[in-house]
């Protein structure tokens, strides 16, 4: 893969905020991306329209305003149904509460998120994502393991989750 790559910066429909996607664009252009950012309160249809006439390489999806965990889920179900597929990352503020971040990360891997970036480490994670993804591709990205907390444990062994 080459070393610069085709990137859309998007938040949620929800999020009027702008500056975490100004402040995305330019570490992401500082990283080899040549960037298209869709701005705030993105709706669902502008990125599906955007990603299937782009076909970007990567899909970055980041809310702030503490309601982006369901939005996040909307958009990649919509991507989903038009049969788009592309490497998909999210992060900063998903949730209202800091202890729900493991179990909004766990849901949003298992929703089909390339990986998701959350709490204090989420923008080294996230260069460290970038460099391994322009060296071997976003797709081939593996996420590290969702942590269950001790008091979600039980409730995912119930449900069946490992």
């Amino acid at each position: 893969m080459s070393t610069s790559f085709r990137c859309l910066v998007s938040t949620v429909e929800s999020d009027s905020h702008i500056w975490n996607l100004v402040y995305l664009q330019k570490l992401l252009e500082e990283n080899g991306a040549t960037v298209r950012n869709l701005g705030s309160c993105t709706p669902v249809d502008l990125v599906v329209r955007a990603v299937r006439e782009s076909r970007p390489e990567l899909l970055v999806v980041s809310s702030v305003n503490g309601h982006g965990h369901h939005g996040a889920r909307v958009l990649l179900s919509a991507l989903h149904e038009n049969g788009l597929e592309v490497p998909c990352v999210v992060g900063g503020k998903l949730t209202t509460t800091e202890s729900d971040n493991d179990r909004v990360r766990r849901d949003l891997l298992a929703h089909g998120y390339t990986d998701v970036f959350l709490g204090e480490d989420a923008i080294p994670r996230f260069r460290d994502f970038l460099t391994s993804g322009r060296s071997e591709g976003f797709a081939r990205w593996q996420a590290d393991a969702a942590v269950v907390p001790p008091w979600d444990a039980t409730v995912s062994a119930a449900a069946g989750v490992h």
